[in-house]
């Protein structure tokens, strides 16, 4: 996170900001915030760790609006510091990019292009889902992944034996039984090894 500007604390920034609001733009890729006075326009950058957050918070004040763009750790930092402010924005990465892209690149320009932007009504915001539909949402993709995986590996089987001049039917592979029978194979040693690794993993598989 970043913040901007010719002030050396946030302090300074906070007692002003109880007359005016402040937009702060968050760049948690690179834990740079940009405060933005609301008034005077004058940017005062600072850097926060996501560990930092608590101290981050207390920085903020009811009249601050803060932007972020949407991470994989974007809920948990909302969720810190929305009672804290007037507003968080979250925003579309997809239709931002756009913006920025355009731009110089530095570390702090991301964040100080959020507090612009925010300032002006012109962030392109998405809705953020639910917590449970996003922790549903994120179950099903790893069910998916798994399956996938499941499926990689035993056409991996398929072409290790293959190889070997051992022709086998992918569907065979879908029991212990199967499996097991994979092993009885005369194959050289690497590819035992290698099949032994593979067939160990589709159970663990299975299991879970």
């Amino acid at each position: 996170m970043v913040v901007t500007g010719k002030c050396s604390t946030p302090q300074i920034n906070n007692r002003r900001s109880r007359r005016m609001g402040r937009y702060i733009g968050v760049d948690l890729h690179k834990n740079m915030v940009c405060f933005l006075e609301g008034e005077s326009g004058e940017k005062v950058f600072e850097k926060y760790k996501l560990e930092d957050v608590e101290m981050f918070r207390q920085t903020l004040t009811p009249d601050d609006e803060v932007g972020v763009e949407t991470t994989t750790n974007t809920r948990f930092f909302v969720s810190k510091i929305r009672d804290r402010v007037k507003a968080v924005r979250v925003i579309n990465p997809l239709q931002f990019k756009v913006i920025s892209q355009s731009a110089k690149k530095t570390d702090r320009n991301d964040s100080e292009l959020i507090a612009i932007f925010l300032s002006k009504g012109m962030l392109p915001e998405v809705r953020m889902k639910d917590e449970n539909y996003s922790e549903l949402e994120s179950l099903a993709g790893t069910r998916d992944k798994l399956v996938k995986l499941k499926t990689s590996l035993k056409n991996k089987i398929h072409n290790i034996l293959g190889a070997q001049g051992i022709i086998t039917k992918r569907e065979f592979m879908s029991s212990d039984k199967g499996l097991n029978k994979v092993l009885s194979y005369s194959v050289s040693n690497v590819a035992r090894l290698e099949l032994e690794v593979i067939v160990d993993q589709i159970k663990s598989l299975n299991e879970g």
